[in-house]
């Protein structure tokens, strides 16, 4: 199954000789069961600089190295950083065991990626979590008023607007790998040191960086669950430097930040990470145990037939597509009346399916398809708007995910005078907002879903900048909310 690996698209292919560079292996870190390496590993200074002169065909001398390349060989497939001990005339790739998915002999370096400054933007998933977590539909109508008002084209950008794609601010968010590596970093904290851009998403003609200090918000693609969005503490630390356009985890705690996070790894895995002051969580949802499903193994040898009649199975027996539109359609509808929407046991139990049906390729794992069908029959007749279905199975969502989706229809077909109504009435909402008392409702709400496990995003209690409450702590905090 894990030689499915192999068919990944990359950029960049590069034959090593045997006496060109060393090939190390090193331990995992881990603890309780978990590893906090999972996926990574390191390379020195020097074989990074050669790599990325390679990438640009040695016609930029005076670059700056990226921090991390996400790496395809023998066999091995994971995310390599910049070893901090290292120097330009070392050239080693460090392995780790977490790395390995299966025995080869071809030593042929292929680069999938490698990281570099790029901005984020929202989606669907990421405002369904952050409207979960506290964040207003205003603020959202906002954001995308800010974008219409740079006109953005209406043909080549119909699909962003559509998807609800906002861009945020060039410089208070990113897409970048995740890492980690032994530092000082304390549970719930984090590192990020990114290239500074113009107001086009662009890199300047000379590169500056700057450490991200405070609360970040951190996500994944897919995120169905309010407790795949983390709020983490970044933190200042020049022993880290050396590493950027990268999020650096630590190494320390009972779970790994970045594993509650939708059960994610380090092998590759994009963040979403947001540093903003427009995006502010009022609550935390506890992460659910993503437990990997049990891999599926062949006893015998793999012939190449077994390659391609595997890979063609894969194609049917996974059904992200439809899990994602009954999750959509449960978390739209909100049956049971939950104040965070993706908390809904249903909710809750598609998204566990919809993580072992991404990772159904891997594993080997076949979905219960008899339970698939047996919630579309009971919820799957209609569909929200902003699926982009048929109109005669769709029905008008009232959430903010729909109410966005209606107006990006109205900006594709020029009916400014729509939106102007739209967002004139955002203004006014916004003055009543001011003159209202502070509203509890939602505090009150967590205390009264027992099922539901929230902590208070106010540092002023916890014992360290970032570090999670505890039950005694989460009480007090939402005690004193409600005075």
């Amino acid at each position: 199954i894990k030689l499915n690996y192999c068919s990944n698209e990359n950029e960049f292919n590069y034959r090593i000789k045997q006496d060109e560079i060393c090939i190390m292996m090193i331990e995992d870190i881990e603890r309780n069961n978990y590893c906090f390496t999972d996926g990574n590993g390191l390379v020195s200074k020097g074989l990074a600089k050669l790599i990325y002169e390679k990438l640009n065909n040695n016609q930029q001398k005076n670059v700056i190295v990226p921090s991390a390349y996400q790496i395809r060989i023998a066999g091995c497939k994971g995310l390599i950083i910049i070893d901090p001990q290292s120097t330009f005339d070392q050239f080693y790739i460090k392995i780790r065991p977490s790395m390995k998915k299966f025995e080869c002999n071809d030593w042929s370096l292929d680069i999938c990626g490698y990281s570099r400054a790029t901005p984020s933007r929202l989606n669907n998933q990421f405002i369904w979590l952050l409207s979960d977590l506290g964040v207003s539909d205003n603020t959202f109508l906002r954001l995308q008023q800010r974008w219409f008002s740079k006109k953005p084209s209406r043909s080549n950008y119909s699909d962003d607007l559509l998807k609800n794609k906002i861009p945020l601010p060039v410089n208070e968010c990113r897409y970048i790998y995740g890492c980690a590596l032994e530092s000082q970093l304390e549970e719930g904290q984090c590192f990020i040191r990114y290239q500074i851009l113009n107001e086009n998403g662009k890199s300047c003609s000379n590169p500056k960086f700057e450490c991200v200090r405070g609360r970040v918000i951190v996500t994944k693609n897919p995120c169905p669950y309010a407790g795949d969005m983390l709020e983490l503490w970044a933190v200042d630390l020049p022993e880290l430097y050396h590493l950027n356009d990268v999020i650096i985890f630590s190494i320390r705690g009972e779970r790994p930040d970045f594993n509650k996070i939708a059960g994610s790894d380090l092998d590759g895995d994009g963040y979403f990470v947001y540093w903003g002051q427009e995006l502010r969580l009022k609550c935390q949802v506890n992460p659910l145990d993503y437990t990997p499903d049990a891999k599926q193994y062949q006893p015998t040898s793999i012939s190449p037939e077994d390659v391609i009649n595997y890979c063609l199975s894969t194609l049917t027996m996974t059904s992200s597509g439809e899990i994602y539109n009954l999750h959509a359609i449960i978390v739209d509808k909100n049956y049971e009346n939950y104040k965070q929407r993706t908390c809904q046991p249903l909710a809750i139990e598609l998204a566990r399916m919809f993580s072992s049906s991404v990772d159904s390729g891997k594993t080997g794992y076949v979905i219960d398809k008899k339970r698939i069908q047996k919630i579309r029959e009971k919820y799957g007749q209609k569909y929200p708007d902003f699926l982009g279905k048929d109109e005669k199975k769709s029905y008008q969502s009232v959430s903010i995910v729909g109410k966005l989706y209606r107006n990006a229809l109205h900006y594709i077909n020029g009916k400014t005078d729509k939106l102007e109504e739209i967002f004139a009435q955002l203004n006014i909402n916004d003055n009543e907002e001011k003159l209202l008392p502070h509203d509890t409702s939602s505090a009150k709400n967590i205390i009264d879903q027992p099922d539901i496990s929230c902590t208070s995003a106010d540092k002023s209690i916890q014992l360290h900048p970032g570090s999670p409450l505890s039950e005694t702590q989460n009480l007090i905090s939402i005690n004193v909310s409600l005075l």
